[in-house]
């Protein structure tokens, strides 16, 4: 047994390798290009040649911003309307399907001025927006670190954007996943520099999607961030008089009904939710227990207690951290932050992403590159992570199993249990 499990550990390290690594991730890429070259040659009215549509995701977004572009902004949320534009717009989907907007107003103002361009332009113009902001937040983390190798950031860069949540689900799934990715990452760069009440108003951009911040936002108060709070707190009245301004106050309050009747329909009613698509603890238990239950319920309740309550306990020590533990409990945070929530789809959990890059920085300090990334264990659930989530959804869609959860799971224990190791020397 000791041999097999030195063999095997063996031919794994071998594949850990910066070079075997960076011709992966080119490889991945290359295949990532084809597709989206040949969805944008093959697109026919939104539909394409592999039967989804031209971005996705980003079909239900531009439809938001058409109406307020055609000025109907008090049905913004009118489900019939949505449903008329969203099919106009794709006449060759089948008339069943529906994406719901379920985003705050201001969400859809800022993407209104796409609407003035054919569907196609506004697709390959988000991209790169989504592409950039992306780009920009790695960029920021490495930047932000001092065990990272400036000289390895291509490699980083490759190996984050060949991330299957990523490059697939977010970019190619036309989601705006990256707006969340960069708000995180701005964050974290102001605060390590100290800069508490910017690093609020940067993470305050996540409001355009509350779920993002419903561990973050508590544990910042537990942790008493009353300066990031605040910074937080400018930017979500900035945007929600944005909000008011596009659509008045009667369309924004109707907002947190649309919001709570979405959690709903995640939660086993409403809307027909693809449950395989969310790596959330919630929905992953609803995936393997077949649907909605006071059982269910409960033991999501007991199974997210606990690294609810180490997070809280370690926050409500912040000030008497050292910046290495602080960093740890960051990047904890951000591995915790997809799976106790109420609905996270696969595109939002590229928040892992920042997450191992600001544990290996850690690790890294001691100045012997690799060892301690592999000894520690962080480099196999970077690789246990990265393979499941090329597999994860098929294999929940037929067995109700949720591997990529249990993967990230495994890196949020792990790095909960750095937060309290004592400092090398």
């Amino acid at each position: 047994m000791y041999r097999l499990r030195t063999a095997l550990r063996g031919a794994i390290d071998a594949r850990l390798q910066p070079e075997y690594l960076r011709w992966m991730s080119i490889a991945i890429l290359i295949v990532g290009g084809v597709l989206l070259c040949a969805s944008f040659a093959t697109s026919d009215r939104g539909q394409t040649a592999f039967g989804q549509p031209l971005g996705n995701d980003f079909a239900g977004f531009f439809v938001a911003a058409q109406i307020l572009d055609r000025g109907q902004a008090t049905q913004l949320y009118d489900r019939a309307l949505h449903d008329q534009l969203y099919h106009e717009l794709l006449p060759k989907l089948d008339p069943r399907d529906s994406i719901p907007y379920v985003h705050p107003p201001f969400v859809a103002g800022l993407l209104r001025p796409l609407t003035w361009l054919s569907y196609e332009a506004a697709v390959a113009i988000w991209l790169m927006v989504s592409l950039s902001l992306f780009m920009a937040g790695v960029w920021l983390l490495v930047r932000s670190s001092s065990g990272l190798p400036r000289e390895q950031m291509g490699l980083v860069m490759l190996l984050a954007l060949s991330f299957e949540p990523f490059l697939m689900e977010c970019w190619l799934g036309g989601q705006l996943s990256s707006v969340g990715f960069f708000s995180y990452a701005l964050a974290w760069y102001f605060l390590s520099r100290n800069r508490p009440m910017a690093s609020g108003l940067a993470l305050g951009l996540s409001f355009y999607k509350p779920t993002l911040l419903l561990l973050m936002l508590p544990l910042l108060v537990i942790g008493r961030r009353w300066r990031v709070l605040l910074g937080m707190t400018i930017t979500g009245v900035l945007l929600a008089g944005l909000s008011l301004a596009l659509v008045g106050w009667e369309v924004s309050v109707g907002y947190l009904d649309v919001l709570l009747s979405f959690r709903k329909s995640t939660s086993g009613g409403g809307l027909q939710i693809l449950t395989w698509k969310y790596v959330d603890l919630n929905n992953a238990l609803r995936s393997l227990w077949g649907g909605q239950s006071l059982a269910r319920t409960a033991v999501f309740g007991i199974l997210a207690l606990g690294p609810f309550v180490l997070l809280a306990r370690t926050w409500w020590r912040w000030d008497s951290l050292e910046s290495n533990h602080r960093q740890w409990l960051w990047a904890a945070t951000l591995a915790w932050l997809p799976i106790l929530n109420l609905y996270v789809g696969i595109y939002d959990s590229i928040f892992v992403v920042q997450s191992l890059l600001l544990a290996a920085d850690v690790l890294s300090r001691d100045r012997r590159p690799g060892t301690e990334l592999t000894d520690s264990g962080l480099a196999y659930w970077t690789l246990a992570i990265g393979l499941t989530a090329w597999f994860s959804q098929p294999l929940a869609r037929i067995s109700g199993v949720q591997v990529y959860t249990l993967a990230v799971i495994g890196l949020g224990l792990l790095e909960l249990r750095f937060v309290h190791r004592p400092r090398n020397p």
